[in-house]
């Protein structure tokens, strides 16, 4: 397979496949960001761990949805080899489409102060961690520098059109509840998390990765008002303990906190998927401390 890398994100970088312009393979790093910055030390096999997690996803959803998922290739480089999707190319819609379940991040914020989060008007009396009474679309815009902007339902359409805000509205409710299932069969609560659509050849398909620690909030059990998190906002609530949002010197992540990372993504696959990551193909990388 001949590669040639078309973009390089914060975690992921995309090669087009020579030989086929209608695929991409998508690899992903051991990197880890948070607040819109990358941080300075790597999370050992975190690229394998998501591959892995977003494959056995797409496979859950990949009867009832169409996604632009396609193999877990190995006729790669080897160091591609386990961290790498290959996928269908498609033309991306430039909406993050966000599905919530419960009252945690900033809907809890919006829900605090206002009784709404994003247009959406909750009923009174919720806390923390309560399951809100069906899941709620937050959509925001998808920027290429800074940070994404929410939008309401009505925003939405009057961005994109009636006909595509509704569409998407529909396929994030329908598929957040499809992997909520799913999850919850598995001893695990998805609480949150974002999807990313996109046009393969007239069809709106779910594309870019799901259900993984990196795009959604994971606990096990049920949230509550102090919840055991299996996903980034271990390395969110670490990074505000230290007094750190965005801005400023970014804090220097620790061993135990990236051995806890690299345990709460392990556990995520491997109850989701009943196997154990060590069958998983590729090796863990050779590196060094600093992400560069």
């Amino acid at each position: 397979m001949e590669l040639e890398l078309i973009a390089s994100g914060k975690v992921r970088e995309v090669y087009a496949v020579r030989e086929d312009p209608t695929k991409l393979l998508m690899v992903a790093t051991d990197r880890i960001s948070a607040f819109d910055c990358i941080m300075d030390r790597l999370v050992r096999d975190k690229g394998r761990l998501l591959s892995a997690i977003s494959a056995t996803a797409f496979r859950a959803v990949g009867d009832k949805y169409r996604t632009h998922f396609l193999d877990i290739p190995t006729d790669i480089p080897g160091e591609f080899v386990g961290r790498a999707t290959l996928v269908r190319r498609a033309e991306m819609v430039p909406v993050e489409c966000v599905a919530r379940g419960y009252l945690v991040g900033s809907a809890w914020e919006a829900y605090h102060n206002t009784g709404a989060v994003q247009g959406v008007v909750l009923p009174t009396g919720l806390s923390f961690g309560d399951r809100l009474p069906e899941p709620i679309f937050t959509p925001t815009t998808k920027e290429t520098t800074g940070h994404d902007r929410p939008l309401t339902s009505q925003e939405l359409r009057d961005t994109h059109g009636v006909e595509l805000a509704q569409h998407l509205e529909a396929l994030t409710k329908g598929i957040y509840v499809t992997l909520s299932d799913w999850f919850l069969a598995n001893g695990l609560t998805l609480v949150d998390t974002k999807f990313e659509f996109g046009w393969v050849d007239s069809e709106l398909v779910l594309a870019d990765e799901i259900a993984t620690p990196d795009s959604s909030r994971i606990v096990r059990g049920e949230p509550g008002a102090d919840p055991e998190w299996l996903d980034k906002q271990l390395l969110r609530d670490w990074l505000i303990g230290k007094g750190f949002r965005g801005s400023g010197e970014v804090p220097s992540l620790g061993d135990d906190l990236i051995s806890s990372i690299q345990d709460a993504y392990r556990e995520v696959y491997e109850s989701l998927s009943g196997a154990l990551f060590s069958q998983w193909p590729g090796e863990s990388a050779e590196y060094g401390e600093v992400a560069t």
